[in-house]
Formats: C-alpha cells, sequence, structure tokens
C-alpha cells in the first residue's frame, strides 16, 4: 500500500483532500500541519507521495518542498493558488515538484496524484539501483586493491591476482569482497 504525506495548515483542507484520496485510491494518508513535523516524518519514514497544501503562514513552503524532492524518493505534488502557480512552476521544475493550481479540478487532481506516485516508484527504483551500483564499484574498487597488494608482495600476476582471489571465495565461501577486505587486512596492516 502507498504512503502519502498530507502537508496542510488548515485542518478542514486536511481533511477534504484526504476525502478526496480514498474516494479513488487506497493508501495511507499521514497528515502533518506543520512544515517542521513533515520534515521529521520525511526524515523517519518512506512516502511515495507528498502533497503539500499551501498557503503555509510564516514558513517557507517552497525550501521544504525542494529539501524534499532532494532528499527523498518522494513524488511532490504542490497544490498552490492559481496567481501564483506559473512563478511557482518556473522555480519549482527543475526538482521535478509537480505544480498544481486551485481551485483544483478533480479529474486534473486525480491525474496529478497518479503522475506523482508513479514518479515517486521510478525514483525508488532508481536509487536502489544506484545503490547497487555504488556497491558494486565499491567492490570492484576493494578488489583492486587487494590484487594490486598481491602483486607487490606476493610478485604474482593480474591474473593470477585475480584467480587467487577467485579460488579463495569459492573455497572459502565468502564474497569476492570479504575476501579483499581479508588480504588488504593482512597486507596493509
Amino acid at each position: 500500500m502507498d504512503r502519502i504525506l498530507l502537508v496542510c495548515e488548515k485542518e478542514k483542507s486536511a481533511q477534504a483532500l484526504e476525502t478526496l484520496l480514498t474516494g479513488f485510491l487506497q493508501a495511507e494518508i499521514i497528515h502533518a500541519a506543520q512544515l517542521q513535523q513533515a520534515q521529521e516524518l520525511l526524515s523517519r519514514e518512506v512516502f511515495r507521495l507528498v502533497i503539500v497544501n499551501l498557503p503555509f503562514h510564516d514558513e517557507n513552503t517552497e525550501a521544504f518542498v525542494k529539501n524534499a524532492a532532494q532528499s527523498t524518493s518522494s513524488g511532490i505534488l504542490l497544490l498552490c493558488p492559481q496567481d501564483s502557480a506559473q512563478q511557482l512552476l518556473e522555480r519549482c521544475r527543475a526538482h521535478g515538484i509537480l505544480v498544481v493550481p486551485k481551485p483544483l479540478s478533480q479529474p486534473l487532481f486525480i491525474q496529478s496524484v497518479y503522475l506523482g506516485l508513479s514518479t515517486g516508484a521510478r525514483l525508488s527504483e532508481l536509487l536502489q539501483e544506484n545503490r547497487k551500483l555504488h556497491s558494486k564499484l565499491e567492490e570492484l574498487k576493494l578488489v583492486s586493491r587487494a590484487k594490486s597488494v598481491l602483486i607487490e608482495y606476493l610478485k604474482l600476476t593480474e591474473p593470477q591476482a585475480h584467480r587467487y582471489i577467485e579460488k579463495q571465495a569459492m573455497d572459502l565461501g565468502l564474497t569476492r569482497r570479504q575476501v579483499a577486505l581479508n588480504i588488504l587486512k593482512t597486507y596493509e596492516s
């Protein structure tokens, strides 16, 4: 089930948006009445979509949504008054923030929510793939360093050092990363 963070200062508006959302969507909806509360929730929990309903008095909503877009994999939907929509769109679109003018058209709102959810899903997949690639790159760096150590201290050739690491991993039931770390501990200490 998707999780949505609804950031809305006015309780009445929050209830109306929640009713609208539950009318077409199966999702867990968490409400935050203040940006600071929303920021704390975003730092601890994962949401597929963050919906921010303007206005917020005495708070920098634009900085909040830009930070949320940069620091999470959530889709970000900013609901704002019609007269400020174009300016906000120009300032926020580079951050991947969807800006929807109010008063809300129900079909546009529904479409925007689905777009925000799919954006959040794609970002989440990309971040997961990025983590995998980063981990693989770190493993390759460790193995390369371990090969260099074997070449230097045991006078092996590069293919021999590679084979040594592969064989150790198979024989000992370890990953290449673990074997490389063991070699580095042995020779670099």
